[in-house]
């Protein structure tokens, strides 16, 4: 083996090395800074459903006492406020059509078509230990 073969590979090996182990405390730290930064946002993190639990295209579901509409595209989930931005009614939810609507303010939005004046506001969701999560901050729900 020539002498710069074997420093290419001592090299390598030595990241690797290093890599594998630090690579736990990278992680630790990672989940650290994400729980500081949920904590200083105000978001808390509420169980919403199973990933193994069928979901029609558009539901209504009460997280914690409030409405959240939850819709899911393909495998990717995703969540809004229940309540009307500008009446503050809960949002009636068709899901023969994939529209929602505020039988209040008469304000509807189409999901097929993506379009409506009821401007909704999403709430983050993430997936952990096989189950989804809602992001809920203090003050995104008002009644």
């Amino acid at each position: 083996m020539k002498r710069l073969d074997f420093f290419k590979e001592m090299g390598g090996s030595l990241f690797q090395t290093v890599k594998s182990v630090y690579e736990p405390f990278i992680q630790g730290d990672l989940e650290k800074i994400e729980l500081v930064t949920d904590r200083s946002l105000g978001i808390s993190w509420i169980p919403l459903m199973s990933d193994t639990e069928m979901l029609p295209v558009l539901e209504l579901k009460f997280i914690a006492g409030r409405p959240v509409i939850v819709a899911m595209k393909d495998s990717n989930m995703q969540a809004w406020n229940g309540i009307c931005p500008v009446c503050s009614y809960i949002i009636t939810v068709s899901t023969l059509y994939s529209t929602v609507k505020c039988l209040n303010c008469q304000k509807e939005y189409n999901f097929k078509t993506n379009n409506g004046d009821l401007q909704l506001k999403s709430l983050p969701v993430r997936k952990r230990d096989q189950a989804y999560q809602i992001g809920v901050v203090k003050g995104d729900f008002h009644a």
